[in-house]
């Protein structure tokens, strides 16, 4: 845990590099946003200098809060840019040719897939048909080769010839 004493001398410090780089107390005071006489009490010992002493402080300068509480090497604070890596328009354009081709390879070997998948069950139907008209015929003969169970009696058309002549 830092004390008072040590946060107060790290704001005096950054006062201090604040000034080295061109600014003036006055321009520093009045960019925070703090009293004409603050950074004077630090120094005199009259004031500490606080939490939001420092966060405006940070705040104006972009300055980082650890080098303050922590003691932290980094007096500033890195501005993050997203840079994206530069890639070469030919090897985008070659990666999504790839890509293509291969999903394009992918889809036909599904199609040759469901073609045998096709083929298969066209079988299954045809064989399937032919046990159909089997079973019927046996059905037929069945059905026909017992005389008891014949629509018409033995004969009937024989009675039909002799009751018209």
């Amino acid at each position: 845990m830092v004390t008072k004493e040590e946060i107060n001398g790290y704001f005096l410090e950054a006062v201090r590099r604040l000034k080295a780089q061109g600014y003036s107390q006055k321009d520093i005071v009045k960019a925070a946003g703090l009293s004409q006489n603050a950074i004077s009490k630090i120094k005199t010992g009259q004031n500490n200098a606080g939490y939001d002493t420092i966060n405006k402080l940070c705040t104006a300068f972009n300055l980082n809060p650890d080098f303050f509480y922590r003691g932290s090497q980094q007096f500033t604070l890195e501005e993050k840019t997203h840079q994206s890596p530069m890639i070469d328009n030919g090897s985008a354009i070659n990666a999504a040719i790839a890509a293509k081709d291969e999903t394009i390879e992918t889809l036909k070997a599904r199609i040759v897939d469901l073609q045998r998948t096709i083929a298969d069950k066209e079988e299954i139907i045809k064989a399937r048909d032919a046990r159909i008209v089997e079973l019927e015929r046996k059905l037929a003969v069945a059905a026909t080769s017992d005389l008891s169970n014949y629509p018409f009696t033995i004969g009937a058309a024989e009675d039909m010839k002799t009751q018209q002549i």
